[in-house]
């Protein structure tokens, strides 16, 4: 038994399946299958039982995943201690974040952590909101970027930026707007006669839009659903429906001119993000590094000129 089958163990029953354990670990599944195949030969326990859904923990399982948990929680804490004598931040930390906020701020935030903190080991979750603020509550994240109002009590939120939500697609098949000013905001009920792509409804953005169209008591004609940014954006591209998001989030193809956007509501609708970590899980050196990168990497965002 070693801390590498520990840490595959917890993450197989923590994420109730072989599949998505095998994926977070970057490994393939013959590869998980034989390393839990290895630990129940050596513990002479099955520890883990199939079923429809994934695989779930057996009675010996869950005796042992107590344990691990405290294995792996001790074995953490000595490497921060030894870190701290050198004044080195290591370890490895989980960072969650919806893919329309990591394809703006990744790259920054693991620049400035590679930098500043070397020895320090960062895994990027880039998965929607709901999946992010489940990986919180379950420890398989340690830290993450959600939308506000879509955090849960046991979570410590942070707010960390706003952004103005647009309508977004080809330059031609967008709608005129409602003033004849240059910019003009498009009224939202004006969104109830157009076809619209928008991410599934457990991502935060949609349930945003969803509550702003619901208090108008107007019905969108969603065309498309889909989770996927890339996807949104070459469903755009091709005329196939408009994108309500952040432009941001399409920053490429704007300054490209290959979509345009038009600002959306007056007062326009906006979507906040926030940091946010478990309230009953206190914060590790390392994970207190993540967080000042993030903090910096959108505080050097904020001085670019507006999209």
């Amino acid at each position: 038994m070693d801390l590498r089958q520990l840490r595959a163990f917890l993450a197989i029953v923590d994420s109730g399946g072989f599949s998505s354990a095998a994926e977070r670990l970057h490994l393939t599944q013959p590869a998980l299958s034989r390393q839990m195949r290895l630990l129940e030969e050596d513990l002479g326990e099955r520890l883990l039982r199939r079923t429809g859904r994934g695989a779930e923990a057996t009675a010996a399982g869950l005796v042992l995943a107590e344990r691990a948990r405290r294995i792996l929680g001790e074995v953490e804490g000595a490497r921060r201690a030894l870190a701290a004598r050198g004044g080195q931040v290591s370890g490895r930390v989980s960072l969650g974040l919806p893919p329309s906020v990591g394809v703006r701020l990744t790259a920054g935030v693991v620049t400035r952590l590679r930098a500043a903190h070397p020895l320090l080991g960062l895994t990027i979750v880039e998965e929607l909101s709901g999946v992010v603020q489940d990986g919180l509550g379950s420890g398989w994240i340690d830290i993450g970027l959600l939308y506000a109002g879509a955090v849960g009590p046991a979570l410590v939120q942070e707010p960390l930026l706003t952004e103005d939500l647009a309508l977004i697609g080809r330059p031609d098949l967008l709608p005129a707007a409602d003033l004849s000013a240059h910019g003009a905001p498009l009224a939202l009920h004006r969104l109830a006669d157009l076809p619209l792509l928008l991410p599934g409804r457990r991502h935060g953005l949609r349930a945003l839009v969803d509550q702003a169209v619901f208090r108008l008591g107007i019905t969108l004609d969603v065309a498309i659903e889909a989770d996927s940014l890339r996807v949104l954006g070459d469903l755009a591209m091709r005329g196939l429906g408009l994108v309500v998001h952040a432009p941001s989030a399409f920053a490429g193809d704007l300054a490209a001119g290959l979509l345009a956007a038009r600002p959306l509501g007056d007062p326009p609708l906006t979507r906040s993000i926030v940091l946010a970590w478990p309230r009953d899980r206190a914060a590790s050196r390392a994970v207190l590094a993540v967080a000042e990168a993030v903090r910096s990497e959108v505080a050097a965002l904020a001085g670019e000129p507006p999209l």
